[in-house]
């Protein structure tokens, strides 16, 4: 029987590999923190990709301003998105 192929391995028993993409990927990351850190503090420069990748769960959190503001319970974006899908077709 074949050892299962994973996405670490990319080959049974070869250790890991990096696509290009991932190689890629690397250098890109590399790239902007050498840009950031010529005008950013370093604290700065580590925790901006961070930032950058999205919201925290902190962040997602549902606020009471949102039912403050419209008068109205906070709903999902799928059921706004289901009520208004023919304005998109």
């Amino acid at each position: 029987m074949t050892e299962p192929t994973t996405g670490e391995t990319g080959q049974a028993g070869s250790g890991p590999v990096m696509t290009s993409a991932v190689r890629r990927l690397i250098s890109v990351v590399m790239e902007a923190h050498a840009r950031m850190a010529a005008f950013m503090p370093e604290p700065v420069v580590e925790t901006t990709p961070t930032v950058l990748a999205g919201p925290n769960a902190a962040e997602l959190r549902l606020r009471p301003d949102v039912e403050r503001v419209l008068g109205r319970a906070p709903r999902p974006f799928a059921e706004w998105a289901r009520r208004n899908v023919e304005a998109f077709r």
